[in-house]
């Protein structure tokens, strides 16, 4: 069978037997894929410094006749964020690494868009605004402009609610109260940059984020920028 080529990301690699790697990979065109890099953990492998998390990835794999595929050519690109990002960019590689399952075709073109908006920002608004935008394409975030239990608009004045990852209105309100001001920074940051957001604005917003996480069985990672 003829080997495959294409783009990729890096989510997460495992050791296997005393040599090689269990690689998890976001490809442009293939969608998510499972690879076994044989012999990957030798010195002298080729693939021992490729295969990092945060680079373009070009790579080339022959098929399984059953599962995992074999990779057999890799090369690295450039560095998707800067070096200040890293951190934070690892957490939402980790949050990725629970929404986009093997065989799901989405997750690539979606991972590359949340590392530009978080190499565009402060790292701590960057953080929260890219992993927004994976719950978001994910599809695990409900509608934004009504009230989920009564259908009712959601009003730009008025303080709404968190529950499940959707938003209540004062009427159906119960959970997390999230005000207009909170509304208006997170719209603001991820239309563009140079936005900053106060303290408890961005700590509020990273709690819904884990909320949502929470519905779905997930510990949002317990990264630097979870400490500020």
């Amino acid at each position: 069978m003829a080997d495959i080529t294409d783009a990729a990301l890096l989510l997460r690699r495992i050791p296997y037997s005393e040599t090689s790697l269990i690689c998890h990979i976001l490809t442009a065109s293939h969608g998510r894929i499972t690879l076994m890099a044989r012999g990957a953990r030798r010195p002298k492998s080729i693939f021992r410094a490729t295969l990092a998390p945060l680079f373009h990835l070009k790579l080339s794999w022959r098929p399984g006749r059953q599962g995992m595929g074999t990779l057999t050519d890799a090369q690295r690109g450039e560095q998707l964020v800067s070096d200040d990002k890293m951190l934070p960019a690892l957490e939402v590689i980790a949050v990725t690494d629970k929404l986009f399952q093997e065989g799901d075709p989405h997750g690539y073109d979606e991972l590359l868009e949340a590392f530009m908006l978080l190499n565009a920002r402060q790292a701590d608004e960057g953080q929260c605004a890219a992993l927004w935008l994976m719950l978001e394409r994910a599809g695990w975030l409900g509608d934004l402009s009504h009230c989920w239990h009564c259908g009712e608009d959601v009003q730009q004045s008025a303080p709404m609610y968190w529950q499940a990852a959707h938003l209540l209105c004062r009427c159906c309100g119960k959970g997390l109260e999230v005000s207009p001001g909170l509304r208006k920074g997170m719209a603001g940051v991820i239309r563009q940059a140079n936005i900053y957001m106060p303290q408890h604005d961005r700590q509020r917003w990273r709690m819904m984020i884990a909320l949502v996480l929470r519905e779905h069985g997930i510990k949002l990672p317990d990264g630097s920028q979870n400490q500020q």
